[in-house]
């Protein structure tokens, strides 16, 4: 946007800085293009949230904030998930739920911005759910719901 103001007001200018650092003309990636960026991505960085190493699933939760910046649909699913591996009942999931929370804080955010009532239609479930995350006997999971 910046640059396009830029060629506006001073045309000279903005066609010499393109030559000196052409990485700042900005294309629109095309939405089939965006689909397909997605499909890819999106089960690689879920994957990552749950890997025994903190920095490989920090990179995967960052990785999701930035895919849901590009596309704000896919915070449904993540947070239905979210919510899944929080839930009492699935005791399958219970060691997801340290990364289902902060995922849910990272993805808070971008889905306020976008179309809030992604958020606002799973807000009792998630208050709900993540008052379960204070655990004496987990001090991660603790104080990832402490910091959510």
């Amino acid at each position: 946007a910046s640059h396009k103001i830029l060629s506006n007001t001073h045309p000279d200018f903005a066609k010499t800085s393109s030559d000196i650092e052409p990485f700042k003309k900005h294309e629109r990636i095309p939405d089939h293009e965006v689909v397909l960026i997605l499909d890819a991505i999106l089960p690689l960085c879920q994957q990552a949230l749950y890997s025994k190493s903190s920095s490989v699933s920090r990179a995967g939760e960052a990785s999701l904030l930035y895919l849901a910046h590009i596309d704000h649909r896919i915070c449904s699913p993540l947070l239905d998930f979210a919510l899944r591996a929080l839930d009492i009942s699935s005791v399958s999931q219970s060691h997801q739920a340290p990364a289902a929370i902060s995922t849910m804080s990272r993805l808070i955010r971008p889905a306020l911005r976008k179309d809030p009532t992604i958020l606002l239609e799973r807000l009792p479930e998630i208050l709900r759910l993540s008052l379960a995350g204070i655990d004496s006997n987990d001090e991660d999971k603790t104080w990832r719901t402490l910091v959510f």
